[in-house]
């Protein structure tokens, strides 16, 4: 399998391929595991018979190189980055795998507004957290396609991005998050979008922070492959700001949907982590740097 099939990358939707199997390798999460730096961000290394997928970079292309050496992993092998959305410590790490690359091709798969300014106004001081000048210039290295997805794309036979996600379902408030220093216009984070691998066993399914929400991206998902079961869910959730009520609502759609195993890290909240724990039990567990899944 390889990116270069005649199948494959920018194609729409529906796709009925299934993968021979995946192994994800998470490379840069909050919490240290395995030898690696923990940094606030994420980037998980999906491989799918011999081909690499990254979704999303981390925050820097030092920490994302020095913790592929650490898992001996070698990033000069990715063919294809996937950017969930355009925050600094998901897009970060990107100059990282374009040097590996050294010209090659290699495609990035993201949403036309991944690459807006934004700013985080947490604090009451607006901090820049968009896409870093460096890895916006090294999407014009030699070598490198940017691949849109405002809409559910290909990257390869079974592996989709879903596009912009329809915000149905509210659970959190993110106000904070915004398009201007002054704090005027909130981001709507439209650029949000999750990786679908359609396995022997389901689909998985992988969010860098689920800013659209996870039950909005559920739905979509499950309107576009519609009688598919979820294997897996994996990364962020972005409920640190969440009521607990809203988290149990995730909880119960989580249980509806009968998702086989959720692998949470990243931005979703220890208090989250709890509620989601008291209702999925072990089908919950929690991602570190280094933390290693096979689905055959």
């Amino acid at each position: 399998m390889s990116l270069d099939c005649a199948c494959s990358i920018g194609r729409r939707w529906p796709s009925y391929d299934t993968v021979p199997g995946l192994r994800l390798i998470v490379l840069v999460e909050n919490r240290p595991g395995r030898g690696c730096a923990a940094a606030h961000g994420f980037a998980a290394w999906l491989e799918i018979g011999d081909v690499v997928v990254l979704v999303d970079t981390g925050p820097d292309p030092d920490l994302l190189a020095s913790n592929a050496r650490v898992l001996g992993l070698d990033l000069s092998r990715v063919e294809a980055v996937v950017l969930s959305h355009g925050h600094d410590d998901h897009s970060g790490g990107l100059p990282a795998v374009v040097d590996a690359r050294r010209g090659r091709p290699l495609a990035v798969v993201m949403h036309p507004a991944a690459t807006r300014p934004r700013y985080s106004r947490r604090t009451g001081t607006a901090r820049f957290i968009g896409m870093p000048e460096a890895s916006q210039a090294a999407m014009k290295a030699a070598g490198v396609t940017v691949v849109p997805s405002a809409q559910p794309t290909c990257v390869l036979p079974g592996v989709w991005v879903t596009g912009a996600i329809p915000r149905r379902h509210v659970d959190a408030s993110e106000a904070h998050l915004v398009l201007d220093v002054e704090g005027r216009q909130t981001d709507p984070l439209d650029d949000d979008q999750a990786v679908v691998v359609d396995t022997m066993h389901g689909l998985a399914v992988i969010c860098g922070c689920a800013h659209a929400g996870i039950v909005n991206t559920l739905d979509l998902i499950s309107e576009v492959r519609p009688n598919v079961s979820f294997a897996l869910v994996v990364g962020g959730l972005h409920l640190g700001s969440a009521d607990p009520a809203a988290i149990s609502r995730i909880g119960e759609c989580l249980l509806k949907r009968r998702v086989g195993r959720c692998i949470l890290g990243h931005c979703t909240g220890e208090r989250a982590k709890l509620i989601l724990t008291e209702q999925l039990g072990d089908k919950l567990t929690t991602l570190t740097c280094g933390s290693r899944l096979e689905i055959p």
